[in-house]
């Protein structure tokens, strides 16, 4: 193979040309001092294709070393080089340097070194594990570098530079790479970068824009907490494996999450997305946690499928249109500051102490979707539409009067009638159940709802189970309860069309059968009685010649009732069917 410069002697030895024909690795000793005697701070080396053992790399950095102990070079080429076992360049300086294809066999330090000018270690292959915690790059790549071992790149600083944003293309990562609390001064990307471990940008501050672009996305945990994102951000199209956290991250600009896919727990808890921030076609797969996070700008998320995911004490800023697919949602204490229009097709949602600033709705995408609390909630903005309200805690909820319901909206159901969830809590005498007296406040102020919508149906539906809260509670006075039982018994509290005319059928026969036994002087057949009692409950006079014309005082009674209670059942089964069919 041949070399554009001049090399080594030995045949099988490519190490660049020292002295005496030979590179630095095959001069003797005394050669070897010679050459490093020679050097100073800032001096220039050339040592490529050369292989380098600790014990070199020792002396190298001693030669070089300037008055406060550091060592310092100028411009530094190692192209090529082989580094045997340990290689220590802690706190070096380098004028602009070359490592492309140069091999680390063991362990590397480059801590707190100063890299300046162009530096390259592309197609490096690091065996071991490497340090370059807190070390200054500035035009400095990484492209196709390969690290075997644990990286840590902690504290590092990349500093501004015109040609370096692809500083780790296509680098490999075999095992963890840490970036904690790094600063990219620059535009940074990471195209076809493989991460193998665990991924740790913790505190990491990214100054320009930053998009990452790694093969295969990010197959182990992730971590991004406290990060800070200063410029455009992008995500979109990656899998993110493992476990991912953005917690406390910033976003100041844009971010884009578009069609990427998370497989494990993702939290972006308490991150404040100051620009805008895309999640369209986002699945993910597990725990999703949007806790605390601060929506500043973006007025659309999703649509996203996924598992459970949490928004509580999220603030939405803007006007915002949610459309999210997942097994459960979790809204309590949001705050969607200029309303939302929320398009969920969760098996649950809760939207317990929800804020909703100006008019919202929130619609069931299928079926299955159900709003499961709008406790302590003010409701006075909110239209729920085809939602399922069987499993909905209405209890302390505001302006509950105010809430319309439109569409497919199933409460729970007990016979023909619909209740609400408190009542079936109560029902099964659950230890967290609400008294029948405050029960029967929520039904009242949800039949308001309901005329004030025109259902008729709906809100008789809520004032029955009004009257029946009312006739359980302790609170109601005895009288009342009595009043209410009767109501109840006789005519379904004027709702029970049926049990009216059940009920005044069953008092004709009863009247019936006493004006045989003692209403009239004489005894009538059965048949004209009956007719002249039905006759007696609309107040028409009979024609009949062959009843008696004189009743019994007991007779006038019985007639007296019936002329009473007759026109009262029949009013009430005109009611009940009236409340059915009113629109």
């Amino acid at each position: 193979m041949d070399m554009s410069w001049r090399t080594c002697a030995l045949e099988w030895c490519r190490g660049a040309h020292i002295s005496d024909d030979r590179c630095l690795a095959h001069l003797n000793r005394e050669q070897q001092r010679r050459y490093f005697d020679s050097l100073g701070p800032g001096s220039r080396v050339d040592l490529r294709n050369t292989e380098m053992t600790p014990e070199l790399v020792k002396q190298l950095n001693r030669a070089v070393r300037d008055d406060e102990g550091r060592a310092l070079f100028g411009r530094a080429d190692f192209a090529g080089a082989r580094f045997r076992e340990f290689t220590n360049f802690e706190k070096a300086g380098f004028a602009g340097a070359d490592f492309s294809k140069a091999e680390f066999e063991g362990p590397v330090k480059f801590e707190k070194t100063i890299l300046r000018g162009r530096t390259s270690f592309s197609d490096v292959r690091f065996g071991g594990n490497v340090s370059f915690v807190g070390f200054t790059g500035e035009e400095i790549s990484f492209r196709g570098a390969e690290f075997r071992g644990n990286t840590r790149f902690d504290r590092a600083v990349f500093t501004e530079s015109e040609h370096a944003r692809d500083t780790f293309a296509a680098a490999r990562f075999e095992k963890s790479v840490w970036f904690d609390w790094a600063v990219f001064k620059r535009e940074t990307r990471f195209d076809a970068t493989s991460f193998g471990g665990e991924t740790f940008f913790r505190r990491a501050v990214f100054e320009k824009s930053v998009r990452f672009l790694p093969e295969g996305g990010f197959p182990r945990n992730l971590w991004f907490d406290d990060a800070e994102f200063l410029g455009i951000c992008g995500f979109d199209g990656l899998d993110f494996h493992g476990y991912t956290s953005f917690a406390d991250a910033k976003f100041a600009e844009a971010v884009v999450f578009g069609r990427s896919g998370f497989h494990q727990i993702a939290r972006f808890d308490r991150v404040r997305f100051g620009g805008s921030a895309r999640f369209q076609q986002v699945s993910f797969a597990d725990d999703t946690c949007f806790d605390d996070a601060d929506f500043e700008v973006e007025e659309r998320f999703g649509p996203v499928e996924g598992g459970p995911m949490t928004f509580r004490h999220t603030k939405f800023r803007k006007r915002m249109v949610i459309d999210i697919h997942a097994e459960e949602l979790d809204c309590t204490e949001t705050a969607f500051e200029e309303g939302v229009t929320l398009r969920a097709g969760s098996a649950s949602i809760d939207l317990e102490r929800a804020v909703f600033g100006k008019p919202s709705m929130v619609a069931g995408a299928d079926s299955a979707t159900g709003v499961v609390s709008l406790r302590g909630t003010d409701v006075a903005d909110l239209v729920l539409t085809d939602v399922d309200l069987s499993k909905c805690l209405f209890a302390g909820a505001h302006h509950l009067d105010e809430l319309r319901i439109e569409g497919d909206c199933p409460f729970g159901s007990r016979g023909r009638r619909q209740i609400l969830a408190e009542e079936a809590a109560w029902r099964r005498k659950s230890p967290e159940a609400i008294r029948p007296r405050r029960i029967a406040d929520l039904y009242r102020q949800l039949r308001k709802a309901q005329e004030d919508s025109k259902n008729e149906p709906g809100a008789a539906d809520f004032y029955y189970g009004e009257m029946e809260m009312r006739r359980h509670s302790p609170a109601t006075p005895w009288s009342e309860r009595v009043i209410l039982h009767l109501y109840w018994l006789v005519s379904g509290y004027g709702l029970r069309a049926l049990r009216a005319l059940a009920t005044l059928a069953a008092l004709i026969a009863l009247v019936t059968v006493g004006f045989r036994i003692g209403g009239f002087k004489t005894t009538p057949a059965f048949g004209d009685t009956l007719v002249y009692v039905a006759q007696s409950t609309v107040s028409l006079e009979t024609k009949l010649t062959s009843l008696p014309k004189d009743l019994t005082p007991f007779g006038e009674v019985m007639r007296l009732v019936m002329r009473v209670l007759g026109p009262l059942l029949l009013g009430l089964t005109l009611l009940a069917v009236r409340n059915r069919v009113k629109r």
